[in-house]
């Protein structure tokens, strides 16, 4: 009973991780879509450069997505209009967010 246990909480874990994973993924996915020229990554949201589950601090940018630009926060999938966030500077280094996603730099790193 304790294995059946044990090999039922794995599954749901590893379930939860992947999909984790994936939901990064499809942002970054989604992206690179909207911006051909984009280098979406996870430094691109995240602080940390391969940000691990809970230590998954968001950067500038990771924030202004979270807060200006989720379109429904309720939704399984999340998806973001990212036009709301072309015109805002979430680093501060006085360009704008699009400008730097087209010319392929990081939008949440000065």
């Amino acid at each position: 009973m304790k294995k059946t246990t044990a090999a039922v909480l794995v599954a749901v874990l590893a379930i939860v991780l992947a999909s984790t994973g994936l939901a990064t993924m499809d942002m970054q996915k989604d992206l690179n879509a909207k911006y051909p020229t984009a280098k979406a990554k996870c430094a691109t949201c995240h602080v940390k450069a391969m940000a691990k589950k809970g230590d998954a601090e968001v950067n500038a940018f990771g924030k202004d997505m979270m807060a200006k630009a989720l379109v429904d926060p309720k939704a399984e999938k999340k998806t973001f209009d990212w036009a709301k966030l072309e015109p805002l500077d979430s680093d501060g280094d006085g360009k704008k967010n699009v400008d730097e996603i087209k010319a392929g730099e990081n939008p949440g790193a000065k």
